[in-house]
């Protein structure tokens, strides 16, 4: 997009209810400031429900929009998953920054070897690789004790997997704290989708049965 319209990019993320909450600034510190004059924002626990002080711990957002009078909305549960990072933005601001945007759902997060593990978190890993193909297919299965989580993946044309699983590998456990099987395809191996995409499966329910 940069290089297509010639001008700098920046993320932002908002929702119809609240209104846009959050934004880049020009340093865009792998994250983004809360525009805390406008809105309140909370994380809690996922499971307890619990509020959440700390930096660095995964939570989801709940908010407050300071500036709504004719649909006022109070502590909005938004399902995002998000955590504040521990140092300031070399910017200046004083507003918060939450580390790495919104990093997924609450609707979607699962939990995996006691990890609280986000699909979305994956996807954005496995898009961030030129080598790599836009499918993927992420299993979760339980065929014993242990939680097994495989990954499947295309290589472009002419990259050998080589070029692309350490890095890939790093990146994985970096983002998400869990080791996954790799597993690699030709392009346009893997399922593609007309309508809604189901890239991400669990089947650890299915196995006991």
């Amino acid at each position: 997009m940069e290089e297509a319209f010639g001008a700098k990019a920046y993320d932002h993320s908002g929702a119809t209810e609240i209104g846009a909450w959050s934004y880049e600034c020009r340093h865009q510190p792998f994250g983004m400031h809360v525009n805390e004059a406008m809105f309140l924002v909370e994380i809690e626990d996922l499971e307890t429900g619990e509020p959440i002080t700390e930096p660095g711990k995964k939570g989801k957002m709940v908010i407050t929009a300071l500036d709504r009078m004719a649909q006022p909305c109070i502590r909005f549960d938004s399902k995002d998953v998000i955590q504040w990072d521990p140092d300031p933005c070399v910017c200046g601001r004083t507003f918060r920054v939450i580390k790495g945007g919104v990093i997924g759902r609450a609707d979607d997060m699962t939990k995996v070897k006691g990890v609280l593990l986000s699909p979305a978190a994956v996807e954005a890993v496995v898009r961030s690789f030129d080598g790599l193909g836009d499918e993927y297919e992420l299993v979760v299965e339980r065929p014993g004790d242990v939680d097994h989580i495989t990954l499947k993946v295309e290589l472009q044309t002419g990259v050998d997997r080589s070029q692309v699983e350490p890095g890939l590998r790093d990146q994985l456990r970096l983002k998400t704290n869990l080791g996954y099987d790799i597993q690699f395809f030709e392009y346009g191996s893997l399922p593609r989708y007309k309508l809604k995409a189901r890239r991400f499966k669990d089947l650890r329910k299915q196995n006991k049965t």
